[in-house]
């Protein structure tokens, strides 16, 4: 993972972090697991995951997005995903496009339906050796 950007009316943001730590996992056979993450969140008090305070629970939240299921590529480089599941209940059951691009070990992975609510984000992936 190389960064998570994401950009409203030309401003951009890293969601998550200067450093994001992340997989993207896309096989032959057509599946894919997608985890990204802010690293260096804060853990909860009562080291229970189901106890978290409410603070806890936003930090942990936004700091953190899963999502897998399905995939097809077309001959321009639209990736549709079908999501079976994601931490973000929104895309759970959604199909969405994305643009992507590959040059070497790097891959450009553009998303118009940012889980923020507006925006694009794009994030850029350099393949782990």
């Amino acid at each position: 993972m190389v960064s998570v950007v994401n950009e409203v009316d030309g401003k951009k943001i890293e969601l998550y972090g200067p450093n994001p730590q992340g997989q993207f996992i896309f096989t032959a056979d057509g599946h894919f697991s997608v985890n990204i993450m802010r690293p260096g969140r804060p853990k909860f008090a009562s080291n229970n995951r189901t106890a978290g305070s409410a603070d806890e629970n936003m930090a942990a939240m936004a700091g953190y997005i899963s999502t897998f299921g399905t995939y097809a590529i077309t001959p321009d480089g639209t990736l549709t995903q079908h999501m079976i599941g994601s931490s973000f209940p929104n895309w759970d059951g959604a199909e969405q496009k994305r643009q992507m691009q590959i040059k070497g070990d790097e891959m450009t992975y553009g998303n118009m339906a940012s889980s923020t609510g507006s925006g694009s984000t794009t994030i850029m992936l350099k393949r782990s050796k």
